[in-house]
């Protein structure tokens, strides 16, 4: 859960540390994701309300992530 997307990579990046969902791997992919380089910013995705896209090499393999805004349900879980 994020503010808004650009919050979404820091926040993404911490919970690859946390969860490592693809091993070893997910360390390096946060890394490079958390170096603040201008590939990892999201850009919005034309004809898509509050989708965007973040692109990025890592290692060199390339990294294709989408963020898609999502409300909350009314009893908040």
């Amino acid at each position: 859960m994020a503010s808004d997307e650009r919050e979404a990579v820091p926040v993404w990046t911490e919970s690859l540390l946390a969860e490592k969902p693809f091993g070893r791997a997910s360390t390096y992919l946060a890394r490079s994701a958390a170096r603040g380089d201008t590939s990892f910013m999201p850009v919005g995705i034309v004809g898509l309300a509050n989708v965007w896209s973040v692109t990025g090499l890592c290692g060199g393999d390339l990294l294709l992530a989408d963020i898609v805004e999502t409300v909350l349900p009314p009893n908040g879980s």
